[in-house]
């Protein structure tokens, strides 16, 4: 199998040396976990530091419990300063985060603004690290089928029904169009460079970048997944 054409490997190659906090952002079933897989391939000759969702506090089997949001950014100010000394001490450390700063705000800080001020606290911090944020996107005709995850059981589509009830929405796909939308421009908001990507069923994946002169980093990235494995 090919690898990534050389022109958007580069481009991708030089995001992941300049940073030192990389960030993985989406709804649910834009292929978060696996581009995380993909950024730790190459990352074989540094320090990684991984994050799943849940090791965040931002799993969806998590989101029903009381106060989460609260616990949520009360981590995150520990977590930031945790990451900070650590790349400050080791300049091969590099930490990946499934999911962080955006996820929060869009799906926590939004619904209790009393939070705002200690998570401006951990963004203040989070701009003075070297930082890039991947934003996987979906089209609105996959979205319905990808955020499916039959291997999740009854239990996700119970907490889908739970999240239409409460947020007011008829339809998981609408409400998951205008929370990635969000995202986007929330991240556009705040400033930290970042990246929009977007992994078809296929895995093939286009990059446009912002705060950047890119246009794309990545090309049939499932030729280069496939290689790397």
């Amino acid at each position: 199998m090919p690898a990534v054409a050389n022109q958007n490997s580069n481009s991708l190659e030089r995001i992941i040396s300049a940073s030192r906090v990389l960030i993985i952002e989406g709804i649910s079933g834009s292929g978060k976990d696996t581009f995380q897989k993909y950024l730790k391939s190459k990352l074989r000759d540094r320090i990684v530091y991984d994050y799943s969702e849940g090791e965040l506090l931002l799993s969806w089997n998590q989101r029903r419990i009381k106060d989460i949001f609260k616990l949520q950014v009360r981590l995150m100010r520990n977590f930031i300063n945790y990451v900070a000394d650590t790349i400050n001490l080791d300049d091969r450390a590099v930490f990946v985060l499934n999911r962080f700063h955006l996820s929060t705000y869009t799906m926590g800080v939004t619904e209790q603004p009393k939070l705002e001020r200690e998570y401006n606290v951990v963004l203040k911090k989070l701009r003075t690290l070297p930082t890039h944020v991947f934003i996987l996107q979906l089209m609105d005709s996959e979205i319905e089928s990808r955020s499916a995850h039959p291997e999740r059981g009854t239990a996700w589509h119970k907490f889908q029904q739970h999240i239409l009830e409460r947020e007011g929405f008829q339809s998981f796909v609408k409400r998951n169009t205008l929370l990635q939308k969000a995202m986007v421009e929330t991240a556009i908001r705040q400033q930290i460079p970042f990246s929009i990507l977007r992994l078809s069923s296929a895995l093939e994946t286009g990059i446009a970048g912002r705060r950047s002169p890119i246009t794309k980093i990545t090309e049939n990235l499932h030729a280069s997944l496939d290689h790397e494995s």
